[in-house]
């Protein structure tokens, strides 16, 4: 039972907590019961071992086993009794041995142990209603709505043969063999390559060479690369290049007609660029709501003085740095020390850590709650969107996270902030 609770700081508890000897002396009957009924001691039956045997060859095991039972248990009451919400695994002192009250005697001294834990600091003054935003008017211009209908009909586009010569967003099929000081490099080598010109695969002057050649046309250049760059076969390097061009395929636009509208679930041109309109206007306000939620998350960070938890820290600190791993090494960067890697995101592991202990506290304030069918839709909609099953989604998830309680949160984070969104005071702004 819980027989003291110390704050020793905003996120630190220590709770001390006591084990009546009765509760110790009837697991340790309990567990000498469950033994003998399967004990197998040469010379006595089973179920008939005397408890003097039983306890030579099995005392230390049987107090462990107890030990391990009845100190979670004992915790995981104090805890309630205490009515705080551990962030971190208890440090425990003392109460890891059994004794009893006197050499051969079948009775136990009472057992004491303190845990220390971390916990969610008590957030005082939560204010959060009514954060002033200045509004962030936008509108749709025409030239914008033009220049998504041309991407949309290069997305159309179909290849077709000719001679040449080679434009930008021409593709030449290529033969390319590399030279460095005089000796061929086979790694660089490729045959039968289609490469765009333009195309941002390799160096401007690659495209500016190829510029205006004709089909069956060979050539030589070099390029300088640049030091340091991912690939170290090239970095620093003067590279001699030696192309034939293969095939020519220009790229032929379909026309701007309703049929071509109706490729795009569209009636005709005229809707199709009233939808282009609407899509444009969504991501605007998407992307303003967006900048208001940091602008919220600021002005709470900004206006809330709270101890973030050591534990929650490193947890966050850890995330971000695997995740910084990860980006270097599938963008082909150099992946940094840990410790330049620690002091870079350090401060923004305190941050993110600061912000979701003042979201889950206006969460619980407001009993916000993500369902199982906000999970579900979310779920459907990453399908969709990466055009694969439900239950692939899923697997990926707890393949990357371990469940899906990384994607619940989250979603808990985007409830709370649309919920403070609509609390807020957006300020209209005249010209």
């Amino acid at each position: 039972m819980l027989a003291e609770i110390l704050e020793t700081t905003p996120t630190t508890r220590k709770l001390k907590i006591n084990i009546p000897a009765s509760v110790i002396e009837e697991e340790i009957a309990g567990a000498y019961g469950r033994l003998r009924a399967s004990a197998k001691i040469p010379g006595f039956r089973t179920g008939k071992v005397p408890q003097a045997i039983l306890e030579k060859k099995f005392s230390k095991d049987i107090e462990s086993q107890v030990i391990e039972k009845i100190l979670p248990e004992f915790y995981s009451k104090a805890v309630r009794e205490a009515r705080i919400m551990p962030v971190s695994y208890p440090d425990i002192d003392g109460g890891t041995e059994l004794v009893k009250d006197r050499p051969g005697s079948n009775r136990y001294k009472p057992l004491s142990f303190t845990v220390t834990v971390e916990v969610k600091p008590e957030i005082k003054g939560l204010n959060y209603e009514g954060i002033a935003l200045k509004e962030q008017p936008f509108s749709v211009k025409d030239e914008e709505v033009d220049t998504a209908l041309k991407s949309l009909r290069q997305s159309r586009a179909v290849l077709k043969v000719f001679k040449g010569p080679l434009k930008k967003g021409d593709m030449a099929v290529i033969d390319c063999d590399a030279f460095i000081n005089g000796k061929e490099v086979t790694d660089l080598r490729s045959k039968d390559h289609p490469f765009i010109l333009g195309s941002q695969a390799m160096p401007k002057e690659f495209s500016d060479n190829l510029a205006g050649k004709n089909k069956e046309d060979s050539l030589e250049f070099t390029i300088n690369f640049e030091a340091g760059l991912p690939n170290s076969t090239i970095a620093g390097k003067e590279v001699l290049f030696k192309v034939s061009v293969k095939e020519i395929k220009e790229s032929v636009l379909p026309d701007l007609d309703d049929g071509f509208a109706k490729s795009f679930n569209s009636a005709g041109m005229e809707e199709l660029k009233k939808n282009i309109t609407g899509n444009i206007g969504k991501q605007k306000k998407d992307k303003i709501n967006s900048e208001y939620k940091k602008e919220i998350v600021e002005h709470l960070v900004s206006t809330h003085e709270i101890e973030a938890p050591g534990s929650m820290v490193q947890m966050e600190l850890s995330s971000l740095m695997d995740e910084a791993k990860q980006n270097a090494m599938s963008t082909g960067k150099a992946v940094r020390t840990d410790e330049e890697l620690r002091k870079e995101l350090e401060p923004a592991a305190h941050k993110n850590v600061k912000v979701m202990l003042i979201l889950d506290a206006v969460g619980k304030k407001e009993k916000i709650e993500v369902s199982e069918d906000d999970v579900r839709q979310a779920v459907e909609e990453v399908a969709t969107r990466h055009n694969i099953k439900p239950e692939e989604v899923k697997k990926l998830y707890i393949a990357k996270e371990g469940s899906l309680e990384g994607l619940k949160h989250r979603l808990y984070s985007g409830k709370v902030l649309e919920f403070l969104m609509s609390k807020a005071s957006i300020e209209t702004t005249t010209d």
